[in-house]
């Protein structure tokens, strides 16, 4: 039996997997201040399952060191920074066979999976965070040192005050989408109150806003379809899947200005993918 866990910003999904389906699957509440909190309650839900564990699979927001199993740093989980998530887990459950990998790639792996005969597949996250992943011919794309399609600052602005967090998860995140409202005198209590306003089309400052990041997001897909070529673009996460019609007015952007590469990129929004991202987990 395998155990698969997905740790996002918000919730923490996990599932026993035999012969590529889930068993049982459990959902809690992610403490991004108090990592022993979730570490606990897992083991004691799975414990209480009571079915014998050989391996673990793992996705959690990166950058990650992937040869330590690290999470170098989650701007999201403060107590979870600088933590070795594998040696944790090998510890929780006395168990050495466990892997680890960055939560863009593994919801890509899920999604290329569920689908037939694809060459590769390029995948977005856009939730809390903003994240991504790369499937070439089946295989994860990490890079030299395990940190590619590390987005979040992807499109930074050096000479702002801090360009370490300027790129596009800063401004285009759930999270960040509110913040950024309100510095520009606009108090929202969701991305979804945000978009309504903009959907209403009569805040100026905010249709400026989403302008901006229309625009950010254009530049953003096509330059990774310049890189990379995949023969599909999936779109996941909260903020992509409840406002699909902003995103599709995107792709369709994006397919005019890429015209040239002499090949029309696939545009499709993620399936079933919580579950998918936990089979994900397991085919690591």
């Amino acid at each position: 039996m395998k155990l698969a866990v997905d740790i996002g910003g918000t919730s923490i999904r996990f599932a026993l997997i035999e012969n590529n389906q889930i068993i049982k699957k459990e959902v809690i509440d992610t403490d991004g201040n108090n990592m022993q909190k979730n570490l606990d309650e897992i083991k004691a839900t799975v414990d209480s399952w009571n079915e014998p564990i050989d391996f673990i699979g793992i996705c959690c927001p990166g950058p990650l060191n992937l040869k330590r199993g690290t999470i170098l740093v989650t701007y999201n989980l403060p107590d979870w920074n600088n933590k070795c998530i594998l040696q944790e887990f090998k510890e929780l459950f006395e168990i050495e066979n466990v892997k680890i990998n960055n939560d863009g790639n593994v919801a890509a792996l899920g999604q290329f999976s569920i689908r037939k005969n694809l060459h590769s597949l390029l995948y977005f996250t856009f939730s809390t965070g903003i994240g991504a992943g790369f499937i070439n011919q089946g295989e994860i794309f990490e890079g030299f040192s395990g940190a590619a399609l590390e987005i979040a600052n992807a499109l930074p602005i050096y000479n702002s005050e801090n360009s370490n967090r300027s790129g596009i998860e800063f401004l285009a995140s759930g999270k960040n989408i509110c913040l950024q409202l309100s510095k520009l005198g606009v108090e929202v209590n969701s991305s979804k109150e945000a978009f309504d306003l903009y959907k209403k089309g009569d805040n100026q400052i905010v249709n400026e806003f989403f302008s901006m990041i229309e625009e950010k997001l254009i530049s953003l897909i096509s330059t990774a379809i310049y890189f990379f070529n995949p023969e599909i673009i999936v779109f996941g996460g909260s903020v992509a899947m409840f406002n699909q019609d902003f995103f599709e007015s995107i792709f369709k952007k994006v397919i005019e200005i890429t015209a040239d590469i002499g090949y029309q990129t696939r545009f499709e929004f993620a399936l079933d993918l919580d579950d998918s991202t936990l089979l994900g987990c397991c085919q690591m």
